[in-house]
């Protein structure tokens, strides 16, 4: 009988200690557990209407051009899915639950492609094929600055070229656009739409002036094609003056 009674005075500890033990294990899986990552694209939204309303539009015409959107270039300290905020000229903070749904370089091309073809009544054949009588377009977009500053304001900082498929003319332009913006993560993407939207209306007016042979706009210079690395390589055989 004292043996019996021993055991049972045993069960009130034993319980106290799986108690604890479970208390410990639900603490330790509610700390290891992955904070939430939210995710942001800058493809949605309306297109921009600032040229639409000038371009008249028949959808059932077939279109008097293509475009084909080329991969954009960003810097590479941008070039990551995760948001990157500027903190001041030299520091930046890396922020890991705030993220792209693509690379910003990829997200940028996408919504370029879908506001040009909006506005512009066309569709982009980057990647598909088309016939080979059809006017063509070749846009190039490299980001020199892409800036994300936390309830301030975003910068995208731009040097693009619209080019057709044939003959060797060009026109090369620089575009910088600033917007403000409030707090939030959301507040930021809206911001670089904006800013996208407005590289885009720019876009879709120096294809209407080429198309109308009219003079380039300020911000651009036409001329013959030449790749950069090729005029450097020419000055330096040429020698100082």
């Amino acid at each position: 009988m004292r043996q019996k009674t021993t055991r049972r005075s045993h069960q009130p500890g034993c319980l106290k200690l799986l108690l604890a033990l479970c208390s410990i294990a639900a603490l330790a899986a509610a700390c290891t557990s992955a904070p939430e990552v939210h995710t942001y694209t800058l493809g949605t939204g309306s297109p921009p209407q600032t040229l639409r309303k000038k371009v008249v539009i028949e959808e059932n015409l077939q279109p008097a051009f293509l475009i084909d959107v080329a991969p954009v270039v960003v810097p590479a300290q941008v070039a990551r899915r995760q948001l990157v905020l500027q903190k001041d000229p030299v520091r930046v903070q890396v922020m890991e639950q705030e993220r792209w749904s693509t690379t910003p370089a990829d997200e940028i091309r996408q919504r370029l492609s879908a506001n040009l073809s909006a506005v512009l009544g066309t569709f982009e054949v980057a990647s598909i094929p088309y016939p080979a009588d059809q006017p063509v377009y070749r846009i190039s977009v490299v980001v020199q600055r892409f800036e994300s500053w936390y309830a301030s304001h975003t910068l995208l900082d731009t040097v693009w070229t619209v080019k057709p498929r044939t003959g060797t003319t060009m026109l090369t332009c620089h575009s910088t656009y600033s917007v403000p913006v409030g707090g939030g993560f959301g507040e930021l993407v809206k911001g670089h739409q904006v800013a996208v939207s407005e590289l885009s209306n720019e876009i879709a007016a120096a294809i209407l002036a080429a198309q109308q042979d009219s003079p380039a706009p300020s911000k651009c210079i036409r001329g013959g094609m030449q790749m950069a690395a090729a005029g450097v390589q020419a000055k330096l055989r040429a020698g100082p003056r």
